[in-house]
């Protein structure tokens, strides 16, 4: 479904996400590296939901969380407190890229799918640094050590968007049976970390993003592959996929093969789910109970 016209449309409709003007949120730093902080919105005294959002970008450097500032400030209107995370990331932007943002769709500085080695990612993150962000973040907030204080009896979704998705994913895999409930709602995931950089999607950023291919070695992969890890997700963590009939980016076909309830959205595509202005965004809150 990367197909040059879906592409080219995917990579219009970014813009017009990103024309969005919405100002920063107030920043929590949840580490001492400058990517470990997100941007809080909304009143988490008066909220029932507390949303965390990972936002996407294959994992790359290039790509930070500005283009998600749209859906965390219009879940935020609607009654919810949203984390909206940044993340230590890795590997350069595809060439001719720039600031395109998510859509990577050009060749990168390496192309799995015609051998050789991967180049080397000149981000601070990457496997495993990325995910423990990840995990860092999410603890703090388990813990109420975050401005958000105690969860109390807020309920407390999990989200993410395509890359963020797998991250979200992942994240729910590594968790303890016991625990405090949570719902994982994993938008466009790039949920099969294996077959995506065999297929050396987005200029190779998933083989980019753990540092080999899967033939080179398989370890990162089960470490954080949401396919090969659904099973370890524990039963008190819900997990909802939603995906568009019309993604360019991210196929729908993994969506399909995941093993959780999945949600079709008949004509959307990669960013229908997370622009606040689009049609499908009604589905999509009530998808993550906003």
């Amino acid at each position: 479904m990367n197909d040059g016209d879906g592409a080219a449309r995917e990579d219009a409709h970014l813009q017009r996400i990103l024309a969005q003007a919405v100002l920063p949120g107030e920043r929590w730093a949840y580490g001492e590296h400058p990517g470990q902080a997100a941007e809080l919105y909304g009143d988490a005294a008066a909220a029932e939901t507390l949303v965390v959002f990972l936002h996407g970008g294959y994992f790359r450097e290039s790509i930070p969380l500005d283009h998600a500032r749209p859906l965390a400030a219009a879940l935020a209107e609607a009654g919810a407190a949203v984390a909206l995370v940044e993340y230590r990331r890795a590997g350069p932007a595809a060439r001719g890229q720039g600031s395109r943002g998510p859509g990577a769709h050009d060749p990168g500085p390496h192309d799995p799918g015609a051998g050789g080695t991967t180049a080397p990612s000149p981000g601070a993150g990457g496997h495993p640094r990325t995910l423990e962000d990840v995990r860092a973040c999410l603890g703090a907030i388990l813990r109420g050590e975050s401005p958000w204080g105690p969860l109390g009896g807020r309920r407390l979704v999990v989200a993410g968007h395509s890359a963020g998705g797998s991250l979200a994913l992942s994240w729910a895999s590594w968790q303890e049976a016991e625990g405090p409930s949570a719902v994982v709602v994993a938008l466009a995931p790039v949920s099969d970390l294996v077959e995506e950089a065999r297929q050396g999607l987005a200029g190779g950023a998933v083989a980019q993003y753990l540092g080999c291919l899967p033939d080179e070695d398989l370890r990162p992969y089960l470490a954080e592959d949401p396919r090969s890890r659904a099973a370890l997700i524990p039963e008190r963590i819900g997990v909802r996929v939603v995906h568009g009939t019309e993604d360019a980016t991210v196929d729908i076909a993994f969506s399909r093969r995941f093993p959780a309830p999945c949600t079709e959205l008949e004509g959307a595509d990669h960013f229908d789910l997370i622009d606040p202005s689009s049609p499908h965004f009604a589905a999509v809150r009530r998808a993550l109970g906003v």
